[in-house]
């Protein structure tokens, strides 16, 4: 008889710490979680003031394993920023998918600004983020290089290939674009962001001449002859026309 109960025992207990285990969020899933915590708290905490132990409290993750996943509060914030690159890019694809014919052009900077929408109910945490880069070269580094990723996928996903020398030139150029337009949209209070979408276009348009005064949309005597017709398409899908 004890002999039986004590295998009934091992039995539930068996099961328990099964169902704790099934129960229990995934490491990507406690990443998220440490991520979003350290996002809420950089709406009103300056990057210095945000530390490991209050992400973990927030989360609700020991904090052994909140250094494990996160590192550090930094690399959280990144993590979070990519999550929402990635909804953004994502969701302009569906849109582009259903708009039928339409240009390279249009395409890019309805993915921009489909990421500034995103990005429109974290303006305190972009702020705040702003500030941090002032002090912190790193992080300023890092968030270049996150920015130049989403557009590069933006351009790619829109038709552009972004390939060699001049492609890289697009990528850097339209990111230059995304910071210029993000002054103006860090202030833009329009429920359409009619003020950022007008800016955007403006400042396109500008890119695009320098692009092509610079021969980045040109065909260049120095390209090889496949590339310079890739770049002649790419041209006037884009609304620039090539010498």
């Amino acid at each position: 008889m004890v002999c039986w109960q004590k295998l009934q025992k091992d039995v539930f207990d068996e099961a328990a710490m099964s169902t704790q285990s099934t129960s229990s969020p995934s490491s990507d899933a406690q990443l998220m979680m440490l991520a979003d915590a350290a996002w809420m708290h950089l709406e009103s905490h300056s990057l210095d003031k945000i530390s490991l132990t209050m992400v973990a409290d927030q989360a609700g993750v020991p904090m052994g394993l909140a250094a494990a996943l996160g590192g550090s509060v930094q690399r959280l914030v990144l993590c979070k920023m990519a999550a929402l690159d990635r909804q953004a890019v994502l969701e302009t694809y569906g849109d582009i998918q259903d708009a039928g014919a339409v240009s390279i052009r249009e395409k890019i900077v309805e993915g921009l600004l489909h990421r500034f929408e995103i990005y429109t109910p974290y303006r305190g945490q972009i702020a705040m983020l702003n500030q941090s880069v002032r002090t912190h070269p790193e992080l300023a580094l890092r968030l270049a290089d996150q920015l130049e990723s989403v557009v590069r996928r933006i351009l790619v996903m829109s038709g552009d290939s972004a390939e060699g020398m001049r492609g890289q030139i697009r990528v850097k150029g339209v990111a230059g674009v995304c910071i210029l337009v993000g002054r103006v949209w860090m202030k833009d209070d329009s429920p359409d962001l009619a003020v950022t979408m007008k800016a955007l276009d403006q400042r396109m348009t500008q890119a695009e001449e320098w692009g092509q005064s610079l021969r980045v949309f040109g065909s260049g005597r120095q390209q090889h002859e496949g590339d310079a017709d890739q770049d002649a398409d790419l041209a006037g899908r884009y609304g620039v026309d090539n010498d």
